[in-house]
């Protein structure tokens, strides 16, 4: 067939290369409550550097440092170059391709081949060298999108590794958060506990001179001695709970335990938090949380998925051809005698697959679904999310407010009986036991108010903490 008569043959075949087969994604369309069962207000959260609300200058280095050096991070980023090179590949296929070879060799026909069936000389004895120069080129045309339908896939995907880079950099920045405000928690009720430690040594030196004098009884002396050594056993446990949270910042960071306690070495108080926490509405979920628009890329991915399965199912069309120069004579190789070449479309329609290709487009049909139901469920779960770390945060300031006011009434107390023992009112083991009652009351306090800055943090995270995808 000449060309003439082949190309206009083509053009009808390459208009339908606008034509992609299988369903177009459509958003799936998520109905949430207007307003979150235990909000207060809807004033829309600051979640952009959000970690800076507890005003620490250390919690703040940390965070932002973890968010530079993370091995999480790092592996993140990977995978993201990874996806993004994968997309490549797939456009790689929008493309002619074409591939350069050369041969240089000596060959020897069998003479009982069919090569020399036909032929009416005698069949060479001997080899001969062979010479050639070849140019491969291949082009498919997408009659059915099957292309297109692989590169919306791959560009999702891409999508869903750039927004799960973003649920990683949150979920590092929290933890980060977390730990550090764990770890003032642990020196401040560690100080505490040590000066309620001093207060009961006092008391139990106080108690065993009365003791000797017989104004006490020894069940008094054994209950002193008993408080002291209870404790003194409550400190490893401290101790071995600021260890830990140096040593998590240590792998979150990758730093060492060394320089983390260096730039923690500067004492501050547990972090404060907001009197109230503004949430938003929880619509907003959708284009906060990162693992929710996660989820949507890879539903997007699945439906282009299922394109591409039907895409298989058609004739596929490439244009290849190929040339270039072959010889069997030293020395002529470049000449016009030499040259060879090819061109023409090749079009492959499967016929029979014994269910296979239909058995594929039901395979990513039930991907899709799953997609779907996955997406739903990421949805449901950010909301349960959020209402908890909400409820949490709204009772535990009710039981802080509580624990401070005990706190107050004790240090009232501590104040008087302090005043009393000037003027000889009561003895100092009065002023002691009043001085431990105020430090169990702040124990409770402190641990209230660690808590409640956990809870923040929590409530940062279930937000979406204002990360996203690159």
């Amino acid at each position: 067939m000449s060309h003439r008569i082949l190309f206009p043959l083509l053009f009808p075949l390459l208009a339908l290369t606008a034509c992609a087969v299988g369903p177009d994604y459509h958003a799936p369309q998520t109905t949430l409550p207007a307003h979150y069962q235990h909000q207060a207000g809807s004033s829309q959260p600051q979640l952009q550097r959000w970690w800076t609300v507890f005003d620490d200058a250390a919690l703040s280095q940390l965070v932002e440092q973890a968010l530079q050096s993370s091995p999480d991070l790092a592996q993140a980023e990977a995978r993201v170059r990874q996806a993004r090179a994968s997309l490549g590949v797939v456009d790689s296929a929008l493309w002619p391709q074409l591939n350069a070879g050369a041969r240089s060799g000596r060959d020897q026909f069998s003479r009982n081949s069919e090569n020399f069936a036909n032929i009416p000389f005698a069949n060479p004895r001997t080899g001969f060298n062979d010479q050639r120069l070849q140019l491969d080129a291949s082009w498919e045309i997408d009659l059915f999108g099957h292309t297109a339908r692989s590169r919306e896939a791959a560009s999702a995907r891409l999508d869903s590794v750039q927004e799960q880079q973003a649920d990683v950099a949150l979920r590092v920045a929290a933890e980060v958060a977390r730990n550090v405000i764990d770890y003032r928690g642990w020196v401040a009720r560690q100080h505490n506990l040590e000066a309620q430690l001093a207060a009961a040594r006092e008391s139990l030196r106080l108690t065993g001179l009365l003791r000797q004098t017989g104004e006490i009884s020894d069940s008094e002396l054994n209950q002193a001695a008993s408080n002291v050594a209870s404790l003194q056993a409550a400190l490893p446990a401290l101790h071995t709970a600021q260890g830990a949270t140096v040593a998590a910042l240590s792998v979150l960071l990758d730093q060492t335990q060394a320089q983390l306690l260096a730039t923690l070495a500067a004492e501050r108080p547990v972090p404060a938090t907001l009197a109230q926490a503004p949430v938003g509405m929880p619509a907003d979920l959708l284009r906060r949380r990162a693992d929710i628009r996660q989820a949507e890329r890879e539903l997007a991915a699945a439906t282009a998925d299922i394109g591409v399965a039907v895409a298989e199912q058609y004739p596929r069309l490439v244009l290849v051809g190929s040339g270039g120069w072959d010889s069997i004579h030293e020395g002529n190789l470049t000449a016009a005698a030499s040259r060879f070449w090819n061109v023409g479309p090749q079009l492959s329609l499967p016929l029979f697959t014994g269910g296979r290709l239909k058995n594929q487009v039901t395979a990513r049909e039930a991907a899709r679904d799953a997609a779907l139901a996955a997406y739903r469920q990421k949805v449901l779960a950010a909301l349960a999310d959020t209402e908890t770390a909400l409820l949490r945060y709204q009772q535990e300031a009710q039981r802080q407010h509580a624990l401070q006011a005990n706190v107050e009434l004790a240090e009232l107390q501590l104040g008087l009986a302090r005043q009393r023992f000037r003027v000889g009112e009561v003895a100092k083991t009065e002023v002691l036991a009043q001085q431990q009652l105020e430090a169990q009351q702040r124990e409770a306090w402190l641990a209230s108010r660690q808590a409640q800055a956990e809870n923040l943090v929590a409530l940062f995270k279930a937000l979406g903490g204002g990360m996203q995808g690159k």
